[in-house]
């Protein structure tokens, strides 16, 4: 399937279906287009699509999705849904919604169930859909690294089993070498975004060309360059 950044099947080639991939990007707020391009790719090819997050609520991401033209509202409980790990950290209640609430990152199993929850309701439409996870690095401030692991093990395995292919993200500079290595001998490939003087590019394991492809940022988006 295709990432849906403009450009860039040409260098990368499309994701294959049912696998898990490492997402390793720099800790900034732009993190989350790339990862929203993955997700209205497949909102767009009739592919269903669940968005576990962590350290944004889904009203927000709706909000930076429209601003690029992505109305990712229209699609949310019908063909997208949110697993918000997120808003139980707000002091005031949040506006009503109706997606699938997880009680805090250190709550592993409620986590594990909700998104069995949003998958169970994903396959209804398709035997094939898209995942993102943002982020694993939250989750690792909350519980212990062996716990994540065996976490992931787990949910990996039962979204490639349910026809899932998987974005886990993971912020660079904020884990132990050993710890970012781990994870990337789970995971069935690695796609990693860098901000290097002032210009971004990515590069992946499964990448056609030698070396990386850089990327440019617009009003419409993120687009390669050929």
């Amino acid at each position: 399937m295709k990432f849906g950044i403009p450009n860039l099947v040409d260098a990368i080639g499309e994701l294959p279906e049912r696998s898990n991939f490492l997402f390793i990007t720099p800790p900034r707020p732009e993190k989350n287009i790339f990862v929203a391009h993955y997700i209205n790719e497949g909102l767009n090819s009739q592919q269903p699509a669940i968005y576990v997050t962590t350290d944004l609520a889904p009203s927000e991401i709706e909000a930076r999705a429209s601003s690029f033209g992505w109305k990712f509202s229209d699609y949310t409980n019908n063909k997208l849904w949110f697993v918000d790990c997120y808003s139980w950290a707000l002091e005031k209640k949040p506006v009503e919604r109706k997606d699938i609430r997880v009680s805090g990152p250190s709550s592993l199993d409620d986590l594990s169930l909700s998104i069995n929850q949003a998958t169970y309701a994903a396959n209804k439409l398709s035997p094939v859909g898209r995942v993102v996870f943002q982020s694993l690095s939250t989750l690792l401030i909350y519980n212990t690294p062996g716990i994540i692991y065996k976490f992931c093990q787990v949910l990996g395995a039962r979204l490639k089993d349910s026809g899932m292919t998987t974005l886990f993200m993971v912020e660079e500079g904020m884990h132990q070498s050993d710890v970012l290595a781990t994870l990337e001998h789970m995971v069935d490939g690695i796609i990693e975004v860098k901000f290097e003087d002032g210009r971004w590019f990515i590069s992946s394991s499964q990448i056609k060309s030698s070396g990386k492809v850089e990327l440019r940022i617009t009003d419409k988006g993120v687009e390669a360059l050929r």
